[in-house]
């Protein structure tokens, strides 16, 4: 019997160090398309594809032009990083082929003019000025240190978080690049030992923050530290021999703890996977979900239709909270969650909307 049904891609990392984040990405997207074959959303069912993209721009293009090569693949949830995102959104544009990552977060992608690109996640524009107004209204620190990666994601992440707090009036007395992979940074201990911030603000993920928090310790730096989701709320800058307060982190995924309107999915995750679910997980089923629902309401089944009724995305019962798509493709209003790293627990400060209201108001 001829197999006739329509097909989601899904773009994630899936070998290196982000394996982790790729396959919950991966399972959750599974889980949608099984949950709609079993309540027959889509005539003839759904199929998944799955790419390893590598975080990789030539791995991403190839995955690319795979998918739209598959005439019966409609839509793609990915690519999962900023920077596959970058090599292949122009060409899903090309192949009028909708996709929407639930990740990428660099202000630039939703600025080049794709009409095919949707994120679910908030971007780093977002993310950066709420950092910014926690580390200065909340933490109450004015002498900003300041570390990050040089990457897609770190350095325009720690750019608008820099000049988000000198507008709120605090001064950046430190400000360092490092390279991924990169292992000895002694010589960025010394430079944050010698200008002694009050607060050093990480642009870096889990690989170089496990690094980087000992380090400087260890060589008597005692500045509060504060991450981001890059981090993938994780205790990567923890030292627990450390008396300082804190680390804190923002997050911009949905903490599946604390949303109750993720429990469900968290149940079903668990139930199927076990209990290794990692950050963005919520985002990619919501992701998928979006996708499905645009295929269930679009005139006919072609990447087109799909494309034109995901645009139309407005207050979409999604598990992170209700979608809407502005007209470049960005998620309105989004949430940035805060937390504080205890000895042995994590804790959620609250969402920004809660903590940071009165700064809000100021337009950060």
């Amino acid at each position: 019997m001829m197999n006739n049904r329509v097909k989601i891609g899904c773009s994630a990392v899936l070998s290196g160090h982000e394996e982790i984040h790729g396959r919950a990405i991966v399972q959750s997207v599974s889980l949608a398309v099984d949950q709609a074959n079993m309540k027959g959303i889509i005539k003839g069912g759904l199929e998944l594809v799955v790419g390893d993209d590598r975080d990789e721009r030539g791995t991403a293009a190839e995955i690319a032009h795979c998918y739209i090569r598959d005439e019966r693949i409609l839509a793609v949830v990915g690519p999962m990083n900023s920077n596959a995102v970058f090599a292949a959104a122009p060409l899903y544009q090309m192949a009028d082929m909708v996709h929407i990552s639930p990740a990428a977060s660099n202000p630039e992608l939703t600025s080049m003019g794709y009409s095919t690109f949707f994120r679910v996640v908030g971007h780093d524009e977002f993310q950066g000025t709420r950092a910014a107004a926690f580390t200065v209204s909340y933490l109450k620190k004015n002498r900003i240190g300041i570390i990050h990666d040089g990457s897609p994601f770190g350095k325009p992440l720690s750019e608008i978080f820099m000049r988000r707090v000198e507008d709120l009036g605090a001064k950046i007395v430190a400000l360092q690049k490092i390279q991924r992979g990169q292992r000895d940074f002694s010589r960025v201990a010394k430079e944050m030992l010698a200008c002694q911030p009050d607060l050093i603000f990480f642009g870096v993920i889990e690989e170089e923050g496990l690094l980087l928090a000992p380090q400087l310790r260890s060589a008597g730096v005692s500045s509060v530290f504060f991450g981001t989701d890059g981090l993938k709320a994780s205790r990567y800058l923890e030292t627990p021999l450390s008396a300082v307060k804190g680390p804190y982190f923002s997050n911009a995924s949905t903490d599946l703890d604390v949303k109750t309107s993720a429990h469900a999915f968290k149940n079903a995750f668990v139930d199927r996977y076990g209990p290794t679910y990692s950050v963005y997980s919520a985002e990619a089923y919501d992701a998928a979900n979006v996708i499905i629902h645009a295929m269930a309401g679009a005139e006919q089944l072609t990447r087109q239709a799909v494309l034109a009724k995901v645009a139309k995305t407005e207050k979409f019962p999604g598990i992170t909270g209700q979608i809407t798509f502005d007209p470049s493709g960005d998620r309105m209003n989004p949430e940035i969650g805060f937390y504080e790293l205890m000895p042995g627990k994590t804790i959620f400060l609250g969402f920004d909307g809660d903590i940071l209201g009165a700064v809000s108001k100021l337009g950060f």
